[in-house]
């Protein structure tokens, strides 16, 4: 195996194009600990300066999503995700949020994600401070799915390959495909409808092709302009829409939903303790501005991917009764409750 993989490295050091086999073959490599961090390194790095064809990027991430610890539920519906790229605008943790407004409306949600390396706070970072256990088995997570109807995915502990990678990552101190546009698409779950935002306008195609060449059925696909990887509140979104096997692409604003445009002040991050606070205010009631509004946004557009609303109008109506009502209260309220329940199961 050392000389095939030697052969792959030469071969993205001399910019030349693996095939999908010699791509598949390097994660199968890492993952049986074939590669020093060294190679890893090149391996990453090469890859990004010659740049990641269509066909590299999907046999990279079908390896990944076939070399994860997967989880399978006995559910009878499809699973949604709502985790982005990271990367965009330094907002609160709308997607996360999101996330509950979706299972409070009977989606059944696999949400991934990790702790951030970039902004103040990832969806693990936040769901911590909001009391909830992240660590959890394979068997507790398809528990939660089944009783609670959603379950945090902590990437770390169902992806060993990508655990293998994040060293070199961060210590060259660059964002790869790794963790921009792979690992928010090989959901260990195989959840096959996502909403995700994109941090970068020309990565919005790649990403969908990608998801449609590993089977996802209904997703969203979405960048807002300056670097906003969520539906935008700020101004314009670009959508890629995946429905049936086909792509639609089309724009929408704020003010076309009913909702009013903000800056981005209003819907910042902060620490995650911070961003735990918005969330529960947005839940409570308390909180009836921007922040409501961006998540009442993006949860429209879950809710249209996961069939419960015909359209994006739709979707914003619903999300404001699930928030009025109480709905998405109560389904953090169990989640947190049961995510300590099964922790040791």
């Amino acid at each position: 195996m050392a000389n095939h993989i030697n052969d792959i490295l030469l071969k993205l050091n001399s910019g030349i194009n693996l095939t999908e086999e010699e791509a598949y073959q390097a994660i199968l490599a890492i993952n049986e600990d074939e590669m020093t961090d060294i190679q890893i390194m090149s391996f990453q790095v090469s890859l990004l300066m010659k740049g990641p064809t269509l066909a590299e990027i999907s046999a990279i991430a079908r390896a990944m999503r076939d070399n994860c610890i997967q989880i399978k539920p006995k559910v009878d519906e499809e699973l949604m995700d709502t985790c982005g790229t990271g990367g965009g605008l330094n907002t609160f943790n709308i997607s996360t949020a999101v996330a509950f407004v979706a299972a409070a409306a009977g989606i059944k949600v696999a949400k991934t994600g990790s702790k951030s390396n970039i902004n103040l706070s990832g969806s693990a970072d936040v769901l911590e401070a909001l009391g909830i256990c992240i660590h959890q088995s394979p068997t507790g997570v398809e528990k939660l799915i089944e009783e609670i109807g959603m379950a945090f995915l902590y990437a770390p502990l169902f992806h060993p390959v990508m655990q293998k990678m994040i060293h070199p990552e961060k210590d060259l101190g660059i964002k790869t495909i790794f963790y921009t546009i792979i690992g928010p698409l090989i959901n260990p779950a195989l959840a096959t409808r996502h909403v995700m935002g994109v941090y970068k306008p020309e990565l919005l195609d790649m990403v969908t092709e990608v998801a449609l060449s590993l089977g996802y059925t209904r997703a969203l696909f979405v960048h807002g302009e300056d670097k906003m990887d969520e539906i935008s509140l700020l101004g314009k979104t670009r959508v890629n829409e995946l429905k049936n096997g086909m792509i639609t692409s089309y724009e929408i604003t704020p003010e076309e939903l009913g909702l009013s445009r903000c800056k981005l002040g209003d819907i910042a991050t902060g620490t995650p303790e911070a961003n735990a606070v918005m969330i529960r205010d947005v839940f409570s009631g308390k909180n009836k501005g921007p922040r409501r509004h961006a998540v009442i946004l993006n949860a429209a557009g879950a809710l249209m991917i996961g069939d419960k609303a015909d359209s994006l109008k739709e979707g914003v109506k619903l999300a404001k009764e699930i928030l009025d009502s109480g709905l998405a209260q109560n389904k953090l309220n169990e989640f947190t409750e049961a995510s300590h329940a099964y922790k040791n199961i």
